[in-house]
């Protein structure tokens, strides 16, 4: 690379900051305290681009990393959240799982950090995904993510979650600290939560899920 695209270079990965919001905070840290490890790997990265065996294609692709948004308060309580009629969110009746097994649920402290879509390009099971995803420990997310999400579009607007009524895929634990498949709609003008055991249902292509570690 000659003296004069480095500038370029560096102009173009800040312009595409936001590709950098799924790297877990302490890579992130690693990296700011170590910039020139970091570089040397970017570097590497890039030149072996197409080296290697071809991967098989992943179930998911990411479309974009989500906006940043302000912490919610901790801790963050379902009952004064989702079965609050009072929340500003527009809400229709959840599911009797989701009633049943997250009334209750109150989380101490929930990650401030960006969720990141993935489109289902295949049907798919729980099992899949999860593995798809990394496994259940960075598959899990939270319910005060999910709010997050929820309060901005609260009126059903345009935003990263789906509002065409299909589903809005995460992996939960509940009440119980059991994992639990939780999945998020706009229907009959609010939103609703399901809930359902991991390994009930096999999800149709281009719903979306959504992780943490992806």
């Amino acid at each position: 690379m000659s003296v004069k695209q480095t500038p370029t270079l560096l102009g173009r990965f800040v312009e595409h900051h936001d590709y950098f919001n799924p790297l877990p905070t302490e890579d992130a840290q690693w990296a700011i305290q170590n910039p020139k490890a970091a570089a040397a790997l970017c570097v590497a990265a890039l030149k072996n681009r197409t080296n290697g065996t071809p991967k098989a294609e992943r179930t998911y692709r990411i479309l974009r990393p989500v906006a940043a948004t302000l912490a919610v308060s901790c801790p963050f309580k379902a009952d004064d959240t989702f079965f609050n009629k009072k929340s500003g969110v527009k809400m229709t009746e959840h599911g009797n799982n989701f009633i049943s097994w997250f009334t209750g649920k109150v989380e101490e402290d929930t990650p401030e950090g960006a969720l990141v879509p993935l489109t289902l390009t295949q049907d798919a099971n729980d099992s899949e995904i999860i593995a798809d995803l990394g496994g259940e420990e960075k598959a899990e997310t939270t319910l005060a993510e999910i709010w997050r999400l929820m309060v901005a579009q609260a009126n059903g607007g345009e935003g990263v979650l789906l509002n065409n009524g299909w589903a809005n895929i995460f992996y939960v634990r509940d009440a119980k600290a059991v994992l639990r498949a939780v999945r998020v709609h706009w229907c009959g003008g609010g939103w609703l939560a399901y809930a359902s055991a991991l390994g009930v249902f096999r999800w149709y292509d281009v719903r979306q899920v959504f992780s943490r570690n992806s």
